[in-house]
This record gives C-alpha cells, structure tokens and sequence, in this order.
C-alpha cells in the first residue's frame, strides 16, 4: 500500500486507494481546490465543473458579504441565472425549517445548487440537494470541520441530532485569503476537529481488538498525513496566514475524505464527537451554553486524553472482574439509565441505533479479557497521542475554550456527558473501555476534580 496525496496547480488528488482491509475503498468523482486567489476564480472552475446555468446560490448574511455577493455577480457576468437562497438570522441551525427554505427555491429547471459558507449552509445544502435529485458545489469560508467532503448531514430535529443521507459534493474550492476572515474560534474549531484524530485512531484499533471493528489502514495513513501537516503549521495557523490556513483546510479535507473512501464516518468521530453532540442537545432541550461543533470536539478530546492517561496507567492485575459482576446495570437499569440522562426523545434513538447499549455479562467479560491481552500493545499505540496539557496550551493561544465551565457547561451537565456518552453510537472508545473495566466512576470523578484547573 502506498497512497499518494497529489497537489498540483492548485488540485489536490489521491491515487492508490487500496490497502486489502475489508471495506470496498470507494472515491468519488469530486474536485478539489485550494489556492489564494480562487474567489475571484470560482465562476470559471463552476463553468469548467458544472452542468447547466441556473444556480441556487444558499448562504447566510455572513457569507454573503464575505464571498456570496462577488461570485454570484463573477456568475452572472459569465451568463448564468443565479437565485439566491439568504438564512438570516443568528445563530444559523440545520434545521427542518432552513432546509424546507431551500427546497422551496429549487425549481424543476434548478440546474445544480452551490453553497456558501461552511458547516450549517454545506449540510443543509447537502441534503436539499440529495432530495431533490440535483448536483451541488461547495465554496467554503471557514477551516473548522471535516464535513465538506461528507456524504452526510449534521441536522437538529426535535431536539435531537441526527444523520442524514446525502450526497457528496462535485467541486469544493477554498481560498485561504477568505479562509483566514473567518473568526478565530472558527480556525479553534477546526483543529479540534483535526486533532481528535489522534484519539479517533487509538479507539479504532481498540475497538477492532475488543469490539470487532474493521480497521482500515490506509484510513490511517490519510489521517496520519492530516495530523502531521496540521501539527507543524499550527503556529502558521494561531497567526491565520494563508500558509496556516492552506494547511489547516487541507488537514480537514484529507481527513474527511476518508468518511468517502469506506463510506463511513468511523474513521473522523469517536466519544469526543459525541460529547460535543450532547452538549448541542442539551442546550436545545434545557437551554444554557454550547460550543461550536469543533471547538466541542477539542474539550472532548482533553477529556479523552485524560481517560487514555488512566488506562495507560492502570494496573490489569487489579481488574476484579466478580467486583465489576456485582456492579453492573440490570438491562432494564441500563435502559433507565439511557432515558433519564439523555434529553427528552434522545434516548430512545440511542436505544435504536446503538446495538451495544447492552451487553450480557459474557460479552462484556469477553471484552475484559480481550482489553487486558491488549493492554502493553495499547500503550504503545498510546505513543502517538498529544498530552492533555498541549491542547488546552494550543486553545488558549486561541482564545478557545478549554473545558466544560469555560464553554459554559455546568458540573452536573459534565458528569452526565462523561458518563452515558460512550452509549451515543455503537463505536468503541475509551470511554467504553474504562467502563467496561469498571473504572469509569473514578475516571469521571477525576475529571469533575481537575475541572476549575483545565
């Protein structure tokens, strides 16, 4: 297996997806650019890329006076017949509503649908376009998420953050001078998104051990090359140069065109996404504080490295697996358990799309043993982890937030995230490993302890 990683007036490509894992590597037609200057070129790589002339151009007002307003004028000039779809307001949500807002402007003769802006515009796009059976194209603005490649949307309905289906986009263009507009939590937001990649590939490989999972290396290998052009520009980054941006966008492309290859998002998310999920809910549902999607990642991810420094540490002569016995949930506990600590309506999709929110005490015994087989060629794997401490030092030369109480979030809502999170999607992690060892009380009491120095 050798993955090549091609950049070439200013395209990037890969060529040899193949490493014999069992997925069926799948990478579809999408164009990607990336180059100081493409703003003012993104009508010609529309016409060069797209079929048709009639554009519904979907951004906010944000967006469309840092980008939308000068590409529909560039389209126009070259002949095309640009609707514009504006959500106004602040915030903007992936909501049922800003979706049925653009699939009222599609019209049977729309030829394709191109968004501006970044998370919120990209997703609700995304899935207009999938259901009306229309192309879509994708200028972002902002370097802080991985989902631009994505196949799927991030959508919030009935208090509840769900997966939609979708399609890929056929062009994404990226101009770091636009990119580096962006607000600072934005670019926070993104290299947390990056970085949660270090934990994303240790709880994979637990999870193939322990869990059955299929591990895909050239997945790795994409998410190796991420992190490490993230991690040496991070400087060229906090200062928001085109170089730090470039790399930055790239870092994020690269990682999540891996979600496209095994047509999956295993290889982007693990339990720091799924507290970042739950903290959006719950401020839904009860009201109070959340932290952008990316910027959550990146406290979900402290949190995790301190959970791997608690495994790493632990002492497998000391599992007592009749103790562990003695303390485990009934199902119908468990299932309690699930309903109380989740928002209302959250808990019953958990039980419906996680099948390992039970496990019978053979199972979780089985997993015990196989965790303490593995646990000397875990800490090795633990070698590529960053320490707890950097990501908090990166953040606050970001201004970022650093914790739960900094974002926010009070203790209560902290020790709920710390403890049923692990159940939000059938993924293994190390929440679910600490758990499952019974050391998931200590590890959360550890945390809510550290809180007021994080």
């Amino acid at each position: 297996m050798h993955l090549n990683i091609i950049r070439e007036n200013g395209q990037l490509k890969l060529e040899n997806l193949h490493c014999g894992c069992a997925y069926d590597h799948d990478m579809p037609d999408m164009k990607i650019f990336i180059y100081s200057g493409l703003l003012g070129d993104c009508a010609n790589l529309v016409k060069q890329n797209m079929t048709g002339s009639n554009v519904l151009v979907v951004c906010d007002e944000i967006t469309h006076e840092v980008a939308a307003k000068q590409i529909i004028d560039n389209l126009q000039s070259q002949g095309y017949n640009c609707t514009l779809c504006m959500f106004a307001g602040e915030p903007v949500e992936p909501s049922p509503e800003r979706e049925a807002q653009v699939a009222a402007m599609i019209e049977s003769d729309t030829d394709f649908l191109l968004s501006v802006g970044s998370g919120v515009v990209t997703d609700v796009t995304r899935h207009a376009a999938f259901m009306a059976e229309k192309p879509f194209a994708v200028f972002g603005t902002a370097a802080s998420m991985d989902g631009y490649t994505s196949i799927t949307s991030s959508m919030m309905e009935n208090g509840m953050k769900i997966t939609k289906y979708g399609k890929s986009a056929d062009i994404l263009m990226f101009d770091p001078t636009v990119l580096a507009t962006a607000p600072p939590i934005m670019q926070a937001a993104g290299i947390g998104d990056v970085l949660a990649k270090y934990n994303v590939l240790v709880d994979w490989k637990l999870g193939s051990i322990v869990s059955d999972e299929t591990f895909c290396p050239l997945c790795e290998e994409l998410l190796l090359a991420a992190l490490d052009l993230c991690s040496s520009n991070v400087d060229e980054i906090i200062a928001r140069s085109e170089k730090g941006m470039e790399a930055l966008i790239e870092s994020l492309i690269l990682a999540g065109l891996t979600v496209l290859i095994v047509r999956y998002t295993r290889p982007v998310a693990s339990v720091e996404h799924n507290m970042s999920h739950y903290w959006e809910m719950s401020a839904l549902a009860y009201g109070g504080s959340s932290p952008s999607h990316g910027v959550g990642v990146g406290i979900g991810l402290i949190y995790s490295l301190i959970f791997h420094d608690i495994l790493r540490s632990a002492n497998m002569a000391d599992i007592d697996k009749e103790k562990i016995k003695a303390s485990r949930m009934t199902k119908a506990q468990k299932k309690e358990f699930i309903m109380t600590y989740y928002p209302p309506g959250v808990g019953k999709e958990v039980l419906q799309v996680n099948h390992f929110w039970y496990l019978t005490w053979e199972q979780q015994q089985a997993r015990i043993d196989a965790l303490i087989a593995y646990h000397e060629r875990y800490k090795q794997d633990c070698a590529i982890l960053p320490s707890y401490q950097s990501i908090i030092d990166m953040f606050e030369k970001m201004d970022a937030p650093t914790s739960a109480k900094k974002a926010g979030i009070d203790k209560d809502r902290l020790r709920k995230t710390l403890l049923c999170t692990k159940d939000f999607r059938p993924r293994y992690s190390i929440a679910n490993a600490i758990d499952e060892l019974g050391l998931l009380g200590y590890a959360t009491q550890k945390v809510l302890d550290m809180e007021d120095s994080l």
